[in-house]
């Protein structure tokens, strides 16, 4: 099956988990990647062979190339949507317009809510973590309390709460977002590998699903290290198997201090809970699986297309397109 994405380069990006699932996708389908925008008619006939599906990533977002003439599309493809609270009317606009057979999001239930017309044609992709990157590296824990990212009060009170309570606590570290860019060796910042580093050093790690509720990538990331997580729960979250008291522990800003102390001190309850929360993270939400996932939904998009036939992999991409989308980006 030949799929080609429309994407931005998120190869070397603060957060690189869609370069993470297009890794493992290539390794099932002949996939091909386009990094700029344009008519989506003249990019397919620009390559080698026509692709069986077309998937557009972050439809409408600012990472990612403006991909025109899809109303005209004339076989199956499907957008992703991640940040669900941008531009919201806006984008119910546009996904009007070009009436897409497929909708995913990495978010469930915001996707209801905010847009509830396109229900019927959700599909629900949510994080993962890169157990490649992600695992117990069996570091010195000698971080008692750990939190890493965004604390805005506007987005993540919860976040903030435990900031001004815990900063002056000794065992507490805090390390500041590193902004939304793409990042080198040199940097030497905290993502990727050495985020996972940090993450395993940690006792406990806090963090929070936002004003939003969203079940950001932290929640897998830091169980995929078998750390303990305290953050806030969600039905959501509950739905895609993390369970309180059993995976992670559920706090709000009256109570995190107290459970943080009282898990710092009962080790044996802290190890059980990170491990089980490993074991379920790797079990169920590693990237590979991930993108099985994918390739499942994009089977059965295809299949409810009238006429689409899948190829066989005999006639793959040309070399010239790859050569025109960059080394090495097709995977």
């Amino acid at each position: 099956m030949r799929v080609l994405v429309t994407t931005g380069d998120f190869s070397h990006y603060l957060s690189p988990n869609f370069h993470y699932l297009l890794t493992e996708l290539g390794k099932m389908v002949d996939l091909q990647l386009w990094y700029w925008s344009g008519d989506i008619n003249e990019i397919i006939r620009s390559l080698g062979a026509k692709p069986d599906f077309v998937f557009i990533n972050e439809f409408a977002e600012t990472n990612s190339p403006i991909i025109t003439g899809l109303a005209g599309l004339s076989l199956p493809w499907a957008v992703l949507l991640h940040d669900l609270h941008y531009e919201i009317e806006a984008r119910t606009r546009m996904l009007r317009e070009i009436n897409a057979p497929g909708i995913f999001s990495i978010y469930r239930d915001r996707f209801s809510d905010w847009y509830p017309e396109f229900w019927p044609k959700f599909r629900w992709l949510p994080h993962h973590a890169n157990t490649d990157v992600f695992y117990d590296y069996a570091l010195n824990r000698d971080i008692d309390y750990l939190m890493l990212g965004a604390v805005h009060e506007s987005i993540y009170p919860l976040r903030c709460r435990i900031l001004e309570k815990m900063s002056d606590k000794p065992g507490f570290v805090y390390h500041e977002h590193p902004g939304y860019r793409n990042f080198s060796e040199e940097d030497g910042a905290l993502v990727g590998t050495r985020y996972a580093w940090e993450i395993n050093r940690a006792k406990i790690f806090f963090s929070c699903d936002s004003i939003f509720r969203y079940p950001l990538a932290k929640y897998y990331e830091v169980l995929a290290c078998k750390t303990l997580l305290l953050a806030s729960a969600s039905q959501e979250l509950a739905d895609l198997g993390f369970l309180p008291g059993v995976h992670f522990v559920d706090i709000n800003e009256y109570d995190f201090e107290e459970k943080a102390e009282y898990y710092l001190q009962h080790e044996e309850e802290r190890l059980q809970i990170a491990e089980q929360g490993y074991e379920m993270v790797r079990t169920h939400h590693y990237t590979a699986r991930r993108a099985l996932d994918l390739k499942i939904a994009i089977e059965e998009i295809c299949r409810d297309w009238p006429g689409a036939q899948l190829s066989t992999g005999k006639q793959p991409f040309s070399s010239h397109s790859r050569i025109r989308i960059k080394k090495g980006v097709r995977l």
